[in-house]
């Protein structure tokens, strides 16, 4: 039976079994008003068999680093039951070409699902990283992105150089397996990452579901949906 030109593709939001809350909320409100319908994924559920036509992978705690060969560091927090849950939907949505928006820890958990690393530090990197830590220091403070000539992210938010929030401790290394670099800031932290081959396969390290208020952070979640639904009547 043909489905109603109404139905609304269903967008599959990862996020820990407790807390995270108000940025999934976040994310759910963008992702209705884009016209999807939103569904959350978390460890307590049966993850796998879930059904959606595009995927949000959201942000959180720390990728467990033995999954991209290095040690744990001291004061981080783990997740691995969600490691595993989001590892596992990384690539499935990749394989099967799933729509697929991966936000701050997301864009570092599609990168290690890749084959790709992480700085679990970035001060020990990078010059110029000492971003807020306070929750009204992350709610204010900006930072300006450069997007890469011809990447999908730069169409979409149709400008050359941008503003966005910055709310992580950690940032992509080695990038994955066909994985491109597609924004960075000015210090060399990587703030983008998509696979160039999908119709839609993009990881940011910033929170765009915290920046909705801009237009041209909207059409990241504009454009999710759409592909969904090409997807999910495909």
């Amino acid at each position: 039976m043909a489905k109603s030109k109404t139905h609304k593709p269903c967008i599959g939001i990862t996020k820990p079994e407790r807390g995270d809350n108000f940025a999934y909320w976040a994310i759910k409100l963008a992702v209705t008003l884009c016209g999807g319908h939103p569904m959350k994924i978390t460890t307590g559920m049966s993850w796998q068999d879930t059904d959606v036509q595009g995927l949000i992978i959201g942000g959180g705690a720390d990728v467990f680093p033995a999954h991209y060969d290095q040690d744990a560091i001291e004061g981080a927090h783990y997740d691995q039951s969600r490691d595993e849950m989001e590892m596992y939907w990384a690539r499935k949505a990749r394989d099967r070409s799933i729509p697929t928006l991966a936000i701050c820890r997301g864009a570092q958990v599609m990168n290690v699902a890749s084959g790709g690393t992480l700085h679990q530090t970035l001060h020990k990197i990078y010059e110029n990283v000492n971003y807020p830590d306070t929750v009204w220091g992350q709610a204010f403070f900006r930072k300006k992105v450069t997007l890469s000539e011809g990447s999908l992210i730069r169409r979409l938010i149709k400008t050359r150089e941008t503003w966005v929030n910055s709310i992580h401790k950690q940032a992509i290394a080695e990038v994955g397996d066909d994985l491109t670099v597609t924004a960075r800031e000015s210090n060399g932290v990587v703030q983008a990452i998509e696979d160039p081959s999908k119709p839609f396969y993009i990881g940011v390290q910033f929170h765009p579901e915290f920046l909705t208020h801009r237009r041209r952070f909207r059409r990241l979640f504009e454009r999710l949906v759409k592909e969904a639904s090409i997807y999910g009547t495909a």
